[in-house]
C-alpha cells in the first residue's frame, strides 16, 4: 500500500453496520465472537484523492472496506496501457484477490477522491479462516462471482455521481447550466445541486473537515450531486475537487480558448488529477461549431461536448454521458447496402432514442455523418441522393493500374459536402481504416472530416489508397468492419450495432466464369441469358470485408442491441435503389427497437423525436 497514513484504531459506530456488512458478504456469517475480534483488529486508513492504494503486481498483506470516497480500478495490458474496469464505493471490499491467492495485486487503485477505508490484515483473515475453514469458501464464492460479471463492483462500470462544474469565464451561465443538466439526470435518479452560498446555508462555514461527513451523507442520500464551483479560487473549490468524480469545464465557445485563471489554480493546487475532465462548449442556438480544435490543443480533456443553449437535446445528451447512460450507434461498411443505415437511423429517432455517440467502418462511416452533423435521416437521404445520383462520386475511371477509379471525383464531392473538423461535429464521432503500412486499424477521430472519410471507403484496387503521413491507408471494413470494441473503449452506455454481412455470392448456373466479351454480349444483346456473374468490382467488395468477418461475429457480444437487416436482395453497387434499401433497413429496425425500448424506457427521448420530425418535415 502506498502514500496511506493510519489515523485511528477500531470502527467508530458511524461505520460499524457498513463493515459488518460487508465483512459478511466477504466471509458469510461470522459468530458474534469472530465478528467482534475482527472489527477490534481493524484499522482506519484515510488516503487523498490522487494517492495510489495498490499497485499492479505488489505483495498484498491486507484488504480493505471502502468507508467514505471513491476508488478507481486500473488494469495495465502486456503493451503497458491502462483499462478503467470499476469505481468501488462505500460498502465494497477490494484487495481480498491478492490476499486468498498469494499472488500480487491484480490492479492498480487510485483515490479519485479523499477516501476512508477499514483495513483487515492477512494475518487476521488468516487466523479466522483456520478457526472457520468455511471462510475460505465463502470469499472465493464472492471473488469468482465478481470476476464472472454475477455481482460486486469489478463487474460494473459505474458512471461519475459527483460533478463539479466550473465556469471558465464569468459571462457563462453556470447556474443555469446546473438546473438544466440537474433536470436531466433526474431521468437517472435523485439530484442535489449544491454552490458554495447553498453549501454554507447547508452545513456552515466551508472547511474540509467539517464538510466531508455532511457531503458523505449527500452522497448517501441522492444518486447526483452537481457541485457547482466559483469563478475564482476559493475554500469550496477545493472541496469540491477532492469529491469530484468528474470536472465538467464549461465555456462560451465564442470567448477565446486561451487556459482561463480557474484552470490555472486547478492545475497548481491538483498536482494529481485523477478527476475526469470534460469541457462543453456553449453556442447560441443558430451558431456552427467551429475551431474546436483551438480550445483542446491547450488543455487535456477525457471528453468535449458542444451543446446549443436553451437545447434540451443537448443538455440531455451530457447528461447520459456524465451519468455513463450514453447510448452510441456503430455502422458496418457494405457498399451501396449501407443506405440501409439511413433506415436504421430513422427508426431510432421515431423511436424516440437520440444517438449520443456514432461511428463506423467503410460506407457505414459515411452514413454517421449525417446523424453527426444533427441532420435528420430525410436530410441525409436528400444529401445522398443528390451526391450518388448527380454528383457521381465514382465516375472518374482510368487505367486500371493503381486502381479503377482515380478518386479525384470523390474527393471533391467529399470536400463539398463534409468541409468541417470531426471535433467541430455535434456528436462524437470515429470512423476507421486500415493502415497497410502497420497492418493495424487506424481510428479517425480528429482533424478534416472528408480526409477521415476518403481513407475509410478507400475500397482496395477500386480507389486508391489514402496517404497520411507516409501511410498508405484502405478501407476500414479489411481489418475491422464492426468497430463495436472502439466505442466500447471510449464511451459507458449502450451500444447499437447495425451489421450488413451478406455471407456468400449468389452461385451460378454456368460451368465456367464467362469471359468480359461474353459476358457483355449476354447483357447487351436483347434475348440473351443475362444471369449475374461476379464481376471484378463485386468481388472486391466482398473480399474487402472477409477478413475481419469473424471479428465481427465476435463483437455482437459487446453490442446491446444488434441489427442485421436482410440485403440479400441487394447488390453492393446498387445505388439508384437508395430508397428501397433505407426502408429495408427501417423495417427490419423498427419493431427490434420497440421491443428493446420495452425493456429500457429511460432512453425515450421525446425531445429527440420532436426535433427530428421537425427537421424531417422541413427536408
Amino acid at each position: 500500500m502506498s502514500s496511506a497514513s493510519d489515523f485511528r484504531n477500531g470502527i467508530p459506530d458511524s461505520h460499524r453496520d457498513m463493515v459488518i456488512e460487508a465483512l459478511t458478504r466477504l466471509c458469510g456469517n461470522l459468530d458474534e465472537r469472530s465478528m467482534t475480534m475482527l472489527l477490534a483488529r481493524t484499522e482506519m486508513v484515510r488516503i487523498n484523492v490522487g494517492d495510489v492504494l495498490y499497485r499492479q503486481g505488489e505483495t498484498g498483506d491486507c484488504l480493505h472496506v471502502v468507508l467514505t470516497g471513491r476508488l478507481q480500478v486500473r488494469v495495465a495490458d502486456r503493451e503497458g496501457s491502462e483499462h478503467i474496469v470499476a469505481y468501488p464505493q462505500p460498502g465494497d471490499v477490494v484487495g481480498e484477490i491478492a490476499l486468498l491467492s498469494g499472488a500480487g495485486r491484480a490492479a492498480m487503485i487510485v483515490a479519485i477522491r479523499d477516501t476512508t477505508l477499514a483495513a483487515i490484515a492477512r494475518k487476521d483473515i488468516d487466523a479466522l479462516i483456520a478457526q472457520d475453514p468455511q471462510v475460505f469458501s465463502s470469499i472465493a464464492r464472492m471473488i469468482i462471482a465478481r470476476l464472472t460479471g454475477a455481482s460486486g463492483h469489478i463487474a460494473r462500470r459505474t458512471g461519475a455521481r459527483n460533478l463539479m462544474i466550473v465556469p471558465l469565464q464569468r459571462t457563462v451561465q453556470a447556474r443555469g447550466f446546473c438546473q438544466a443538466l440537474g433536470q436531466c439526470l433526474l431521468r437517472f435518479g435523485s439530484v442535489l445541486h449544491l454552490d458554495s452560498t447553498s453549501a454554507r446555508d447547508r452545513f456552515g462555514d466551508p472547511h474540509p473537515g467539517t464538510y466531508g461527513p455532511a457531503l458523505d451523507a449527500c452522497e448517501h442520500e441522492y444518486d447526483y450531486l452537481l457541485l457547482e464551483a466559483d469563478p475564482t479560487p476559493s475554500t469550496w473549490n477545493r472541496i469540491c475537487q477532492g469529491y469530484a468524480d468528474k470536472i465538467v469545464l464549461l465555456a462560451d465557445a465564442a470567448m477565446g480558448p486561451g487556459v482561463t485563471e480557474i484552470e490555472h489554480w486547478l492545475l497548481s493546487e491538483v498536482k494529481r488529477q485523477h478527476a475526469q475532465v470534460e469541457l462543453v462548449l456553449a453556442h447560441p442556438e443558430a451558431a456552427m461549431p467551429k475551431q474546436t480544435n483551438r480550445w483542446l490543443a491547450v488543455r487535456k480533456v477525457n471528453r468535449h461536448h458542444h451543446i446549443r443553449l436553451g437545447n434540451t437535446l443537448d443538455m440531455g445528451r451530457v447528461a447520459r454521458f456524465l451519468s455513463g447512460n450514453a447510448v452510441a450507434v456503430v455502422l458496418a461498411g457494405g457498399g451501396a447496402r449501407g443506405f440501409a443505415h439511413l433506415g436504421v437511423i430513422r427508426a431510432l429517432q421515431e423511436s424516440g432514442i437520440a444517438i449520443d455517440a456514432i461511428g463506423g467502418a467503410s460506407f457505414g462511416a459515411l452514413a454517421a455523418t449525417g446523424a453527426a452533423r444533427g441532420m435528420s435521416h430525410a436530410e441525409s437521404l436528400a444529401e445522398y441522393r443528390v451526391a450518388f445520383t448527380c454528383e457521381d462520386p465514382l465516375g472518374d475511371y482510368t487505367l486500371p493500374i493503381m486502381s479503377l477509379v482515380r478518386g479525384e471525383h470523390l474527393n471533391q464531392v467529399l470536400q463539398r459536402h463534409l468541409p468541417m473538423d470531426i471535433e467541430d461535429l455535434w456528436l462524437p464521432f470515429f470512423a476507421v481504416s486500415s493502415d497497410l503500412s502497420t497492418n493495424q486499424v487506424r481510428v479517425h477521430d480528429h482533424g478534416p472530416l472528408w480526409q477521415a472519410i476518403r481513407a475509410s471507403v478507400s475500397l482496395p484496387a477500386i480507389l486508391p489508397p489514402a496517404v497520411d503521413h507516409g501511410h498508405l491507408l484502405v478501407d476500414g471494413g479489411v481489418l475491422n468492419n464492426l468497430p463495436i470494441d472502439v466505442m466500447r473503449s471510449r464511451m459507458q452506455g449502450s451500444i447499437i450495432a447495425v451489421d450488413l454481412t451478406v455471407d456468400t455470392i449468389h452461385g451460378t448456373e454456368h460451368m465456367r466464369v464467362p469471359g468480359s466479351l461474353e459476358y457483355l454480349r449476354d447483357h447487351l444483346i436483347p434475348g440473351r441469358n443475362t444471369e449475374e456473374m461476379p464481376t471484378l468490382s463485386r468481388v472486391i467488395l466482398q473480399v474487402t470485408t472477409m477478413a475481419s468477418r469473424k471479428e465481427a461475429q465476435g463483437a455482437r457480444k459487446q453490442a446491446d442491441l444488434y441489427l442485421a437487416p436482410p440485403l440479400n436482395q441487394f447488390d453492393f453497387l446498387d445505388w439508384r435503389r437508395m430508397r428501397d434499401i433505407a426502408e429495408a433497413g427501417y423495417r427490419h429496425a423498427l419493431p427490434r427497437i420497440r421491443k428493446w425500448l420495452a425493456n429500457f424506457p429511460q432512453y425515450r427521448n421525446r425531445a429527440s423525436f420532436m426535433y427530428h420530425w421537425q427537421r424531417g418535415r422541413a427536408a
